[in-house]
């Protein structure tokens, strides 16, 4: 067995992703802007990669958001 050296926040998000969207492919599926969607990764409610000068958000960590919110709006 490997132990993972990643967060927990953020291996869900990886292993639970088929693609890595850029930050204006993230914006227009959530339909949110760059600051927006900055301040979701700073506040860790979206887990994000950083490779080189490129930031990939998973698709995963977007649906994880999404549910995240839903919840939180409806209690």
């Amino acid at each position: 067995m490997t132990k993972s050296y990643l967060p927990t926040y953020f291996r869900a998000a990886v292993e639970n992703s088929d693609e890595l969207l850029t930050v204006a492919e993230a914006c227009a599926e959530l339909r949110v802007s760059n600051w927006t969607l900055y301040q979701y990764i700073h506040s860790r409610k979206l887990a994000s990669i950083k490779l080189r000068s490129r930031r990939l958000i998973p698709r995963g960590a977007i649906r994880a958001l999404v549910e995240k919110l839903t919840i939180e709006a409806t209690t």
